[in-house]
Formats: structure tokens, sequence, C-alpha cells
């Protein structure tokens, strides 16, 4: 009897041996997986992907019609959910393969969204190279597009041995001598140094993201032909997208910067009492409560181009919708309300009330 009982004591503890590794690994998963899903979640809300039937997807839009993006999150999701329950009834070998399985489709996620920043921040480098209003040099609805101005241009003309660079210092008495350059260029010479060096980090930022890249992708070529990709290794991966997408970030805020030494006076509708569309809806930014001009959020950022207005929301990570909805359409305001707080402090002009919280708001193909 005693011999039994020494022999299920030790059945018992080796039990608990083998249960204890397991449910350490399921532990040390299941709070990976929940820190990638809340980066995800801004980043899928972002850039939903397309519908069923190959369209972009709208930002909210409902189950059936989400974007391909938001579908497989979805996945994770409920493969999340399963492994918990799982993991809190203390049955962790099961609950470790449901999280092995979240990890697996987060691993294809992220190389997907991995390339898709690498793609747009390209896009986003090579646009503010050239000149923003390129055609409103034909038909004139730009009235800076004259006097725009590409990067090579801008290196060109308005360096220190440029032929125009000493007229910027050159001494005048006024009025009897008028100024010998456009007084609206000045600020390319005073810019200059600052827009190359911009430019510049921009460009070996995405260097690292690409270099990033493929570091991740090569990450097979260095195991040994019988072995085959462990979870750590899936970790690795993963870890590496999301230092893609991080760089990608910096790189795009490293050339919406540019855009704002470029293109200074381009908010100018923020002093005005006029009406200006963003993102669909006509109002007086001038008295908005959410605009600071001293710290301007990218909704409210006439310098960058509205077709990556909401690639500059997601540098901060934000959601674009969100914030939309919030700052833009008033969703959560009383408008009411804030139009009394203005004439209580002088404010004689009115915000108009939106024409639809609810609406979607321009956004460009992915």
């Amino acid at each position: 009897m005693k011999k039994l009982l020494v022999l299920l004591t030790f059945l018992a503890s080796l039990a608990g041996i083998n249960a204890d590794p397991v449910m350490s690994k399921a532990n040390e998963t299941r709070l990976d997986i929940l820190k990638y899903m809340r980066s995800l979640e801004t980043i899928v809300r972002n850039y939903p992907g397309k519908d069923k039937d190959g369209k972009d997807a709208q930002f909210d839009a409902p189950a059936g019609s989400e974007g391909d993006r938001i579908a497989k999150y979805n996945h994770i999701k409920r493969l999340f959910q399963e492994g918990i329950t799982y993991y809190y009834e203390g049955r962790y070998p099961n609950s470790y393969r449901r999280f092995l399985e979240a990890q697996a489709n987060i691993e294809q996620l992220t190389e997907d969204l991995s390339q898709i920043y690498i793609e747009g921040t390209d896009e986003i480098l090579k646009s503010v190279l050239e000149k923003k209003d390129i055609k409103g040099d034909a038909n004139g609805e730009y009235p800076n597009a004259t006097i725009d101005k590409d990067f090579v241009d801008i290196s060109v003309e308005f360096g220190r041995g440029s032929e125009i660079y000493p007229k910027f210092k050159a001494g005048r008495e006024a009025p009897a001598y008028s100024r010998l350059y456009d007084p609206k260029e000045y600020h390319y010479a005073f810019n200059k140094d600052k827009i190359e060096g911009a430019i510049e980090n921009g460009y070996t930022l995405i260097g690292q993201a690409k270099a990033a890249k493929l570091h991740a992708l090569k990450l097979e070529q260095s195991l040994e032909r019988h072995q085959k990709l462990q979870p750590e290794h899936r970790k690795f991966r993963i870890e590496k997208y999301f230092d893609v997408i991080a760089k990608c970030r910096e790189s795009r805020r490293a050339a919406f910067h540019t855009y704002a030494l470029k293109y200074p006076h381009d908010n100018a509708y923020l002093q005005k009492d006029e009406k200006f569309k963003l993102e669909g809806e006509a109002n007086n930014y001038r008295i908005n409560p959410f605009v600071d001009p001293s710290n301007l959020h990218p909704l409210f950022d006439n310098r960058i181009p509205v077709v990556f207005r909401r690639d500059a929301v997601d540098t901060y990570g934000q959601v674009y919708i969100d914030e939309v909805n919030k700052q833009i359409k008033f969703k959560y305001s009383d408008v009411d309300a804030l139009n009394r707080h203005l004439a209580s402090v002088g404010e004689k002009e009115k915000l108009d009330k939106p024409s639809s919280a609810k609406s979607e708001p321009e956004k460009p193909a992915k």
C-alpha cells in the first residue's frame, strides 16, 4: 500500500513538472499576443483592406462587409479568446495550441502590413520630392503653384553657392530699391538645410525598415534542413515586422515635416473667417475647439496633401476615422453648447453643425 502511494505521488509530481512548462509557455505567448493585438487594432482600422467584392472597405463597415485585414484580425481575436478560456480552465496544452494558431496568423498579417507600410512610405517620400501643386501650374487652381519647387530645385537654386543666395543677404534701402528676389521664395533658402536633412532622415529610416523586413524573411535560410519554424522564430519575425512598421512611421513623420518646411503658408485658412472643406465637411476652422496652431493635428494640416492625411494620423498611433468623427464631425460634442461658449468669450462667428457624423471621410485607395 505504501509503495502504491509513493508511486502515485511520484506520477503526480511528474505530471506537475510537465504541466508547469506548458503553463509558462502558454502564459508568455498569451501576453505577447495581447501586446500585438493592441498595436494591430489601430493599424487594421486605418488600413482595413478590401471587402468581399474587391473594393476598398469602409472604415466602420458592418460584419460581412469589413475589409480582409479586419476579418483576419477578428479571426485572431476568436483564436485568442478560445485560448483564454482554455487557459482559465487550466487546460494549458489546449490553450497553448490556440495561442500558437493565433501567433501564426499574426505573423502572416504583420508580414502583409509591413509590406503595405514600406510601399506606402516609398510613395510618400517620392511625393515630397516633387511639386505639391503640379496640376495647378496648368489650370491656375493653386495660387502657390507658380512658386512651388521640387527637392532638386531647392537644393540647386537656394544653396550657398547659387546665383540667388547672395541676393537674400544683400542690403538695400527701402523703398528706393526693391527686392532682387520673390519674397515668397525666401523660406526655401531659410529651410534648405532642414529640408535636405529631413529627406535624408526619411530615406535612412525606410532603408532600415527594408533591411529589417529582409532579415525577417531570410530567417528560414539560417535553419537546418530538418528544422521547422518554432514559436520563438515566429515571435522574432513578428517583432521584426512591427519594427518595420515603426521605422516606416518615423520615415513618414520625416516626410510630413518636409511638407511643413516646403509649404509654411498653406495653413492660412486657419486664420480666416471663411468656409474650408476638410474630410468632406465645410466649416470655419479658425474657431474649431480642436485646432491648436502650436501643436496642429494632421487632420487640420493643409501642408500635408489630402491623400496622405490618414497616413499622417496613423503615425501618431491614432485611428483616423475616430479622429475625424471627434474633431471634424463633432460626433461627441454639442455644437450648440460650443457656440454658446464662443459667444460668451466675445466670438461673433459660429460653427456649423456637421451634415453627418457617421458619413465616411475621403479615403485614398490602398
